[in-house]
C-alpha cells in the first residue's frame, strides 16, 4: 500500500500543476499593464473605431479579461466593454471622454483578438465580435 503511494502521489502532483497552470499552449491570463498587452488592445480599439460606421469614436471602458497565447508570435485575446465617447472620427479633440448618459455612450461588449508576429510587419486584429 505505501509503495502504491509514492507512486500516485507524484502523479496527483503533476496533474494539479498542469491543471492550475492551464493548457499547455493555450491561452493564459495576461497582465493589462504589460507593454505588449497595452499596444495590443490600442491597436484593436482603433482597427474597431475604423470599421464602425458611427461618427464618434469609441473607447474601451471596462477591461473584463485578458489572455495571451504563444502561437507563431503572439494572440491577445481581449473581452471588454466599449462606449461612445464626446469625440468625433477625424476631429482634433485630443481627451475624449465617455458620455456620462449611458443613452449616448450606447456601452456595448467586444472581444478582440490580436495577433503580435513583430517580424512579419504590424499585428493583424483577426477576432473583432461586438454584441449592443
Amino acid at each position: 500500500m505505501v509503495v502504491m503511494w509514492k507512486i500516485l502521489v507524484p502523479i496527483f502532483m503533476v496533474a494539479f500543476a498542469m491543471a492550475s497552470a492551464g493548457l499547455i499552449g493555450g491561452p493564459s491570463e495576461a497582465n493589462i499593464n504589460d507593454e505588449g498587452v497595452q499596444n495590443a488592445l490600442q491597436f484593436a480599439v482603433v482597427q474597431h473605431n475604423k470599421m464602425t460606421n458611427d461618427a464618434f469614436i469609441n473607447k474601451v471602458s471596462k477591461v473584463v479579461k485578458v489572455q495571451k497565447q504563444v502561437v507563431a508570435g503572439m494572440k491577445y485575446i481581449f473581452t471588454v466593454e466599449m462606449a461612445r465617447t464626446n469625440c468625433r472620427k477625424g476631429g482634433v479633440e485630443t481627451e475624449c471622454e465617455i458620455h456620462a448618459d449611458l443613452q449616448l455612450a450606447k456601452p456595448y461588449t467586444c472581444t478582440f483578438e490580436v495577433w503580435s508576429r513583430p517580424w512579419l510587419g504590424p499585428p493583424q486584429i483577426i477576432k473583432n465580435d461586438c454584441k449592443h
